[in-house]
């Protein structure tokens, strides 16, 4: 079917000033989509030039190409071997990650409470990807130095608790601030992420002090390192609004932060499957925690805690957060 049948009937896109300001962006005023549309309009809506078209495609790619890795890696190493399921509990990890964000930056003008719980699950599939990274790094990895130790026995735990952390704290962030959000909520959604990073690059981190170090080889180390540069990279234009903070409406399209965040995450997961791949290869490690329940168990555990974290969320927006606010507009409109 052409494109151009796709978005014939769709409205064209407005300013910010004709959507409620649950669904402003800082420092964006055009490319809106309408609100209250049908599920169609919103699909279709990846082939119509807006100010989420590139939020979506960014993750959208993402999925494609994790799935592609996901098809070579089951080709030259198969699917049976015990010692290669936190690898593929760790892909599985990150397609979903993907999905998770395709879906929030598509839906999220369809209405309030899909806004809300779209973000939500973005934020449920960052802290199980936060998991799954956790168990790639700690599974393939890690050098026999730190093998075995009390970080690595409780990996797995940690890792656990993290994600459902990831989950919980962004839902918080989500629903306590409006719009102009404080800093405050910058460090709900930071701080957690920032504590599963560090707890996930831990092993990496100890193989960067080895290589630079102790002059210990490390075929797999420069992608290593381009992976935390990249993630620096996200960090950075995540948090600042840079470019679009010092030209309003000059990025709505092309170019805005939170974009070339995706693109930096995209670079992120590449470079740390490069290196994955790598490791696989040259350091013959076998995993300390392969087992169901340290690969595909924990995966379903922390999917399951952040769905219900999610769900919790989305009664509570549905139930309480926005009958009070179309109560306070209702009174805002007698007087």
């Amino acid at each position: 079917m052409p494109i151009h049948r796709l978005t014939k009937g769709l409205k064209p896109t407005t300013t910010k000033h004709e959507v409620p300001l649950l669904y402003h962006e800082p420092h964006v005023e055009t490319g809106f989509r309408h609100i209250h549309q049908p599920w169609s309009y919103y699909a279709c809506s990846l082939f119509q030039k807006h100010n989420e078209c590139m939020n979506v495609w960014t993750h959208l790619i993402g999925v494609l190409l994790t799935i592609s890795r996901v098809i070579g890696f089951a080709i030259e190493f198969g699917v049976t071997d015990p010692k290669k399921w936190s690898l593929y509990a760790g892909l599985f990890t990150m397609t979903v990650m993907y999905m998770c964000s395709t879906f929030a930056h598509c839906f999220s003008n369809k209405s309030e409470l899909v806004h809300y719980t779209g973000f939500m699950i973005d934020y449920a599939g960052i802290g199980l990807f936060g998991f799954g990274s956790v168990m790639l790094h700690y599974s393939y990895c890690i050098k026999d130095s730190m093998k075995g130790g009390m970080i690595d026995t409780y990996a797995i735990p940690i890792g656990i608790f993290l994600g459902w952390l990831v989950t919980f704290c962004n839902s918080v962030s989500k629903v306590r601030y409006t719009r102009p959000y404080p800093f405050t909520r910058k460090l709900w959604q930071l701080i957690p992420v920032a504590s599963i990073y560090t707890f996930l690059i831990l092993p990496i981190l100890h193989r960067i002090y080895l290589y630079f170090f102790l002059n210990e080889p490390d075929p797999s180390i420069h992608d290593h390192i381009q992976q935390i540069i990249w993630f620096m990279f996200a960090g950075f234009f995540f948090g600042s609004d840079i470019p679009q903070r010092f030209f309003p409406g000059k990025f709505d399209f092309l170019g805005h932060s939170h974009q070339i965040f995706h693109i930096c995450i995209l670079f992120v997961t590449l470079n740390q499957l490069d290196a994955v791949y790598v490791d696989l290869h040259e350091m013959n490690i076998s995993p300390y925690h392969a087992t169901f329940m340290g690969s595909f168990g924990a995966v379903l555990l922390v999917l399951l805690g952040n769905i219900i974290i999610v769900l919790g969320f989305h009664m509570f927006v549905r139930y309480k957060i926005l009958p009070e606010r179309r109560q306070l507009h209702h009174n805002g409109k007698q007087h």
